[in-house]
Formats: C-alpha cells, sequence, structure tokens
C-alpha cells in the first residue's frame, strides 16, 4: 500500500521550514533564525530536503519552537515543551484583538465574524483577553493562524473560572465610603461621573442604596454588593 503524501506545513518552495535549495540546485541547505533576527545559523547543506528539515527540527526543538513551526511534529521527545510566544500585532498591547480600555485598566477582546464585531468580554491584563480572543476564533472554527497562542490547549466546553474583582473599599462595599461624621455615603458612575445617592447609618443600608441604583444603570448582578437579596427590595 503507497505511503500518504505528507502534508506540506510550511509556504516555502521546499514544502519545509527552515529549508532551501541551493542556487546549482543540487544540494538543500538548511537555517533557522534566532530570536526572531533576520540572522540565520546556517546548520548546513543536504542532499534531499528532508534531510534538511530534519536538521532544522533538531535546532528547533534545542531552542524550544512551538509544534506549529516543526517540519515533523509528531517526531518531537515525549514530554516536549515549546516556548509560548505571543503573536505581536501593529497595536500597543501586542495581541490580536486586545485593545486597551481609554479609561482605566483594563482591556478588551472583540472580534469580527462574518462581517459584524462582537464583544468578547474585559478582562485584567493582555494576556487574559488574548486567551479569550484565541477561544472565540476556535469556536468561530476560524484559522488557527490568527491565534496568539496557537500551541495552548483550550477545553471549549468549559468556561475557565475567571477571579473575583476584590472591592477596593475599606467598608467593604462597593460604592460606598465612610464619612468624617460617621455616615455612611453611597454614590456610582454613571458615564463617566460620579453621582452621589445618599448618606446612610450604615454601610449595609448604603451598599444596599449602591446595589439599587446600579440595577436602574443596568449593571450585571456579579457587580452588586447583594445580588442575591437586592433585587427583592423596592
Amino acid at each position: 500500500m503507497p505511503k500518504s503524501k505528507r502534508r506540506i506545513r510550511s509556504k516555502s518552495k521546499s514544502g519545509f521550514f527552515g529549508v532551501v535549495k541551493n542556487t546549482n540546485g543540487n544540494k538543500y541547505e538548511a537555517s533557522i533564525r534566532i530570536n526572531s533576527k533576520w540572522l540565520a545559523k546556517n546548520l548546513g547543506s543536504y542532499d534531499t530536503a528532508k534531510q534538511a528539515a530534519h536538521a532544522y527540527d533538531k535546532e528547533a526543538i534545542k531552542i524550544r519552537r512551538p509544534f506549529s513551526k516543526l517540519n515533523y511534529p509528531e517526531k518531537a521527545p515525549a514530554g516536549y515543551t515549546p516556548i509560548q510566544q505571543p503573536v505581536h500585532t501593529n497595536n500597543s498591547v501586542g495581541y490580536r484583538g486586545v485593545t486597551k480600555k481609554k479609561k482605566g485598566k483594563k482591556f478588551i477582546a472583540q472580534t469580527t465574524i462574518d462581517g459584524k464585531r462582537k464583544h468578547i468580554g474585559m478582562y485584567d491584563t493582555p494576556k487574559e483577553a488574548a486567551i479569550f480572543y484565541d477561544r472565540a476564533i476556535l469556536k468561530a472554527n476560524r484559522s488557527t493562524s490568527v491565534l496568539n497562542f496557537p500551541d495552548m490547549v483550550h477545553n471549549l466546553d468549559v468556561e475557565p473560572k475567571r477571579k473575583k474583582q476584590k472591592v477596593q473599599s475599606s467598608t467593604g462595599y462597593r460604592g460606598v465610603q465612610k464619612r468624617p461624621s460617621g455616615k455612611f455615603r453611597a454614590s456610582i458612575s454613571i458615564d463617566g461621573k460620579i453621582i452621589r445617592i445618599g448618606q446612610f447609618d450604615t454601610a449595609k443600608e448604603a451598599a444596599v442604596a449602591y446595589d439599587q441604583a446600579a440595577i436602574k444603570k443596568g449593571n450585571k448582578s456579579h457587580t452588586l454588593n447583594f445580588p442575591d437579596t437586592v433585587l427583592k427590595k423596592k
């Protein structure tokens, strides 16, 4: 039974990463770029492109190149762990599909599918946003060539848990500050402006007032102080 034809992994004329035919046309040169610099390390000349490809892979494995950049990834040694290299783009963040929010320290992940821009979410770090961008790309069955981390394995049936945001307040409640008078003031940000809700005798009362204002604003339940009880209050 004839062997199946090898799948071409590289767009080069030789069909292999790091392999070119020399000017004489009778040998194949193997080379590899180190640290993404244009200066390449010469790995020698070989009679066949396949021999040169194996020489390239041997060097690529030493510097832990990703599986997507190996000619024969199935022949990588057991337990081989490549270095994850994020894909840098022209934007200031350095990840595909990730932008920094104009106000604040959050990072937004979004993509365009079927001509429509889709908002994926807002995240604490650019890497976290890049990972969720990749998950959206995979769910849409788009090419893995546009991923930030092409060698990262995802379980698309399970959404990863995100860390709960810590409440940055000495009172322990969102939107509540203690006043010098001993009262507790509730306030909320709407369209970038701080709106004072009122002053209350206890921090809990102020927190409930904040939640009611947040619900009117349309905030999600996980951003409330009492997501399971405040909805019952009128």
